[in-house]
């Protein structure tokens, strides 16, 4: 009993640190004019899931996890939206391709090129909802980053799974009651895919076998 009642304290905090998170990312949104704005809030957002999951007690206030997001979102204003732009550069020519082949006459190939750009936009969701948390994790560079992404959706396919399962379960989620989207927003994303590399991504210095202060081989991002 007294072990699920701690289950259950420590659910309810991480709901109110996701409910706080996601008030911070549209302020923090809003406060760099969305365009500048909008990419750092993703990065802080997986930066503050990092230090929750890592952090021994997780028994953050309201407080705690403002000051947080906004500490990261500072520090990552230029890298996260060098980051956050150069992959919205990739995502607009795989959509923009996959645009021409379906809305126009391309007959038969176009209908093979469109099924492969599809797969590959599948893909590329798993990657880039990696690519976030890699980044708040490592202090490397955006082509290490994104080769990391895709290395880890091929070489962990159990994670990759169960961040496939998990995304269309919540978006099946958010179709269905249209709130939970307005009260948790890009956080439950960044909750998801940072929860499914800290279960099942044995990543150096973000692993649930591992506590806060294990380092790994490759240079992780202080604090």
């Amino acid at each position: 009993m007294q072990r699920f009642a701690l289950g259950y304290e420590q659910a309810a905090r991480l709901v109110l640190v996701a409910f706080i998170t996601n008030l911070a990312l549209l302020a923090h949104t809003i406060m760099g004019l969305v365009l500048v704005g909008f990419f750092p809030s993703l990065a802080a957002t997986c930066g503050v899931f990092r230090r929750w999951l890592t952090d021994e007690d997780r028994e953050w206030g309201i407080a705690q996890t403002w000051r947080t997001f906004h500490r990261l979102w500072k520090k990552e204003l230029r890298g996260a939206n060098i980051f956050g732009w150069a992959q919205a550069a990739i995502w607009a020519l795989l959509l923009g391709d996959y645009w021409i082949v379906n809305f126009h006459r391309t007959g038969r190939v176009g209908v093979f090129v469109s099924g492969i750009l599809f797969c590959l936009m599948v893909f590329m969701i798993l990657a880039t909802a990696l690519s976030w948390v890699l980044f708040a994790l490592y202090d490397q560079g955006v082509g290490w980053i994104l080769v990391r992404s895709v290395q880890m959706v091929l070489a962990r396919p159990w994670m990759s799974v169960v961040l496939a399962f998990g995304l269309a379960l919540m978006a099946f989620a958010c179709w269905s009651w249209p709130g939970l989207a307005v009260v948790f927003g890009p956080v439950l994303p960044c909750l998801l895919s940072s929860s499914a590399v800290w279960f099942y991504g044995r990543l150096d210095g973000f692993s649930v076998r591992m506590r806060r202060g294990a380092q790994g081989e490759m240079a992780t991002k202080g604090e």
